[in-house]
């Protein structure tokens, strides 16, 4: 890219010293050199389309990858809500095992505390359940009593192994699920680190062509200033004759309807607050444009402002431009007369829309049309 802008601007210093400003010569002369220095102007032009396009598609490239890089921040986020929900039910988990522990200890107490009661009183022991029983009824009743409450704590310690296994299950499970989704966060994390990498990568890039493209409308402008300073060098060579004479011809006859006036405006393309070096005036395409008073052409052709443009010498150093035209009707050095056919209405060059935009110079400096207008 350094390279492109280097031999772009080694082209300009070229043309520079090729066709130095203030260059003198015959109109012809000025004409060629003006002709090759618009065709330099376009092909600028194209360089910079081609690097805004690309530009376009840089930016789009950007928002997508931006796009993406929320997408995986709100879903790391979410990954992250999970995770937390899951780090609780595992304490919660956590207390349940313990408490569980707790009351199989305290069960296993008080059963070991019982089978070593029944076991230093053996025999005895159930004699005297029996003989501290009011009959036979009764001492059987005590000692199924007894076999009942030595079987209900083995099945509540079974109930409770049990019920610590399952929750030892869940708790191994909701790990394996947590360490899988700090996995998950962490890939997530690896992809918005390198779709951040990416997405800097390309703001530079963009950054490069709009530099890029700010030398290029530099160099455009410089060529611009310097036809605009060979027009005026035309301008300077008209015809030394009396004026031609009279109030000028409406140059679209019938259409009179002024789209934008002489002086301050804001720009119709940029909206930016600029000159206005002529009238406006709105036509179907393909509307004659006539010349407003007798003449020679000095200039018709293509400026890329003007798009299809006439240019005509009415003596007395006062000429007048005609702009943006469909179709050339005269050619340089034609004499033509007050409301012949010149050109037809188009949209040629820095234009909105089909109209005519018509310029009165005096020597070479544009003035209010509408003060020489019949």
């Amino acid at each position: 890219m350094f390279k492109k802008t280097f031999i772009l601007s080694l082209c300009l210093i070229m043309v520079l010293s090729i066709f130095p400003l203030g260059v003198g010569g015959s109109i012809a002369d000025l004409q060629q050199k003006q002709k090759q220095l618009e065709s330099q102007i376009q092909e600028y032009r194209k360089q910079a389309d081609a690097l805004k396009n690309e530009k376009k598609n840089i930016e789009a490239e950007i928002n997508a990858l931006d796009y993406e890089l929320n997408a995986l921040s709100l879903e790391v986020d979410a990954c992250n809500l999970q995770k937390q929900e899951i780090n609780m039910k595992i304490a919660e988990t956590e207390q349940e095992i313990k408490k569980l522990n707790n009351e199989i200890e305290e069960n296993n107490e008080a059963l070991e505390e019982r089978l070593r009661v029944m076991y230093k009183q053996g025999t005895a022991g159930y004699l005297e359940v029996i003989l501290h029983s009011e009959n036979l009824i009764d001492a059987l009743t005590r000692i199924d009593m007894v076999q009942l409450i030595i079987q209900s704590d083995v099945e509540l310690l079974k109930e409770i192994e049990e019920q610590k296994l399952e929750v030892e299950d869940l708790n191994l499970s909701l790990e394996t699920e947590r360490l899988e989704l700090t996995a998950v966060i962490n890939n997530l994390n690896e992809k918005k680190d390198q779709v951040l990498v990416a997405s800097r990568s390309k703001v530079t890039y963009m950054r490069s062509l709009e530099d890029n493209i700010a030398e290029i409308q530099r160099q455009e402008a410089e060529m611009e200033a310097q036809s605009q300073q060979i027009e005026r060098d035309i301008i300077a060579a008209q015809r030394a004759v009396e004026y031609a004479g009279g109030e000028m011809a409406w140059p679209v006859p019938g259409q009179y309807r002024i789209t934008s006036h002489f002086g301050g405006r804001a720009d119709p393309i940029t909206g930016v607050w600029s000159s206005h070096g002529g009238t406006d005036i709105a036509a179907p395409y393909g509307t004659p444009i006539v010349a407003a008073n007798s003449g020679v052409v000095l200039i018709a052709g293509w400026n890329n402002s003007y798009g299809n443009y006439v240019v005509i010498d009415h003596g007395g150093g006062i000429s007048t431009l005609y702009g943006h035209s469909s179709k050339l009707l005269v050619s340089s050095g034609q004499a033509v007369v007050r409301g012949e056919t010149i050109a037809l209405i188009g949209s040629t060059g820095y234009s909105t829309g089909n109209h005519l935009h018509f310029e009165v110079r005096i020597n070479g400096v544009r003035t209010q049309p509408m003060d020489y207008l019949k």
